[in-house]
């Protein structure tokens, strides 16, 4: 019985110990980093305190403001809780609090939030690069600090490392999100005739997107790393009557600007124009030609509520067939 019983409190002693070797290393890292940060110039401040003895290592950070002010950027949060399992160091839980700021030089957007929860695996090493993570959002609301309004009623976003990748730097995302809703003034420009619903139903992609570096430590402190290639498998767009498909690779040129081809189906697609026409976002004469020359391809297709055809990006400009109808998105910063 004695020897059970020194058993037992030998193992309660070594897990004790090892809990406070775990928690105390966990402590030491995110208050060095803070450290480090600041050296870098950057604003890092927020008290780091540790709990969730036995069975957990939680990292909680009351205070929490970071901020880069060479990029351009901070993050505030009254409270970030990084949650673990002691025997699982590599495998994160991230809980954001209700409510929180992100400030760019462009505008600053209160983000408030019934759960926004994500789950990450990084490599166990000192770079801790990503291996695989998701982030789900529930009842989220943007304030702009010119009092514009957006929120997303439920989401998820997924990534990984790409199995068996000839690059090594290749991530799988996936994102669906239900229920989405842009300000006013976006809802405005884009659907003047106020034909479409107040929010937009379904938005879902799947991509594959390749850079020059991995996602880790080095890419949070410094630059971020540069995509070189976005693969879509499947990207679908749903909102009141139309319903918009597309796939294909794109990558940016020498300016940043995408460069490629998707092949898109488009249902619905003269409300989608009219809508466009209407706002201004296109000149009528283009949508006329538009009108026109689709209507063409869609009864070639046989179906003439339907029409599939080539988005091209090239030069900085978009085209369907030879016509522009905008510029390219940007898809890297500019050199």
């Amino acid at each position: 019985m004695r020897v059970l019983l020194a058993i037992v409190v030998l193992a309660a002693l070594g897990w004790s110990g090892y809990w406070y070797w775990n928690a105390s290393a966990r402590d030491r890292a995110l208050t060095g980093w803070l450290e480090e940060r600041r050296a870098a110039g950057w604003i890092a401040e927020g008290d780091v305190r540790v709990t969730g003895f036995p069975n957990r290592v939680d990292v909680v950070v009351d205070g929490l403001m970071l901020a880069d002010p060479r990029a351009g950027w901070s993050w505030s949060a009254p409270e970030f809780q990084l949650l673990s399992l002691s025997y699982r160091p590599q495998h994160l839980i991230a809980v954001w609090p209700g409510e929180q700021t992100i400030s760019t030089s462009y505008d600053t957007i209160r983000v408030a939030s019934e759960r926004m929860v994500g789950s990450v695996v990084v490599e166990p090493n000192r770079l801790v690069g990503l291996d695989h993570s998701t982030l789900e959002m529930k009842a989220v609301t943007l304030t702009g600090g010119a009092g514009w309004t957006a929120g997303i009623g439920d989401a998820l976003l997924s990534t990984r490392r790409t199995p068996d990748a000839a690059d090594p730097f290749s991530y799988d995302l996936d994102f669906s999100a239900h229920d989405l809703r842009l300000p006013d003034t976006w809802i405005a420009g884009i659907d003047a005739a106020g034909v479409l619903p107040p929010a937009i139903e379904t938005t879902h992609l799947a991509a594959t997107a390749t850079f020059d570096r991995p996602w880790d430590r080095a890419a949070i402190e410094g630059e971020n790393p540069a995509l070189r290639t976005l693969q879509i498998s499947d990207a679908r767009f749903a909102w009141g009557k139309l319903d918009l498909r597309a796939a294909g690779t794109l990558r940016p040129d020498a300016r940043g600007f995408a460069e490629g081809k998707l092949d898109l189906t488009a249902r619905n697609w003269r409300d989608m124009l009219e809508a466009a026409e209407q706002s201004g976002v296109m000149n009528p004469a283009i949508a006329g030609t538009l009108r026109g020359a689709l209507g063409l391809f869609a009864r070639l297709s046989g179906d003439g509520n339907t029409l599939r055809l080539p988005l091209e990006f090239g030069g900085g400009e978009a085209r369907l067939g030879p016509i522009v109808i905008g510029a390219a998105p940007l898809l890297t910063r500019r050199p």
